[in-house]
């Protein structure tokens, strides 16, 4: 099975081609891109390498966030249209634990949510993915008292660095960015698990406060 992975959630312009489970391909920009330039010319000079055409893929995987709003219209969109033109299989996966599986053992995706809140999510990658905690945005004082328990963790996502001084029990990955090939293989696992999305129904993940961080904020202002 090929999979062509996108993801436009941060900085990160990622895309990935995955062909039987293993990276075939991989590219990466970071850095005040512009998503909906770079995205389709990024796919376009993959492709240029290889002895197949964009409609030799079986599926499509997309990070549908959580993230920059802008962002990810940009790529659900390209990889909407893709499905759609091409007639192929699209999966929507969480950007934040397809950011997490280059790394082994207990693993934190953050990304950087403004006023001390982040968009964050914990998994388990000692054997297969499990995943701890689903994406949700929390205080940085709440995800530091979540993280406590374990003994030891990992943390990424570009905005890591910022934060890692929080978490007394972490250390910083070797691989902070986005990888579209890791979105393509949690694209293979997704699909496997639950079949194909409907291409029309696949939407950015705009996290909400949970009602208790809602009633923390109301509290702390009033």
């Amino acid at each position: 099975m090929r999979v062509l992975g996108i993801d436009t959630s941060t900085k990160t312009t990622a895309v990935g081609l995955v062909e039987d489970g293993k990276t075939i391909a991989e590219y990466n920009l970071t850095g005040l891109t512009f998503h909906s330039e770079s995205v389709t010319n990024m796919i376009e000079e993959i492709f240029k390498k290889f002895n197949f055409k964009l409609s030799d893929i079986d599926l499509i995987a997309v990070g549908i966030g959580p993230g920059s709003f802008t962002g990810l219209r940009i790529g659900i969109t390209v990889a909407k249209v893709l499905a759609f033109t091409l007639q192929k299989d699209i999966v929507g996966v969480s950007s934040l634990v397809a950011n997490s599986m280059r790394d082994s053992g207990v693993v934190a995706a953050l990304a950087d949510a403004k006023r001390n809140k982040l968009y964050a999510s914990i998994v388990n990658n000692e054997n297969q993915l499990e995943i701890l905690m689903e994406d949700e945005i929390i205080s940085v004082e709440n995800f530091k008292n979540i993280l406590s328990k374990y003994e030891f963790i990992t943390l990424t996502g570009i905005d890591a660095p910022n934060f890692i001084d929080n978490f007394e029990n972490a250390k910083l990955s070797l691989n902070l960015e986005m990888s579209g090939a890791s979105v393509a293989k949690l694209g293979i696992i997704e699909y496997e698990k639950r079949g194909a999305d409907n291409t029309f129904s696949i939407v950015p993940n705009y996290l909400k406060l949970s009602q208790a961080e809602k009633q923390y904020e109301k509290n702390k202002n009033s």
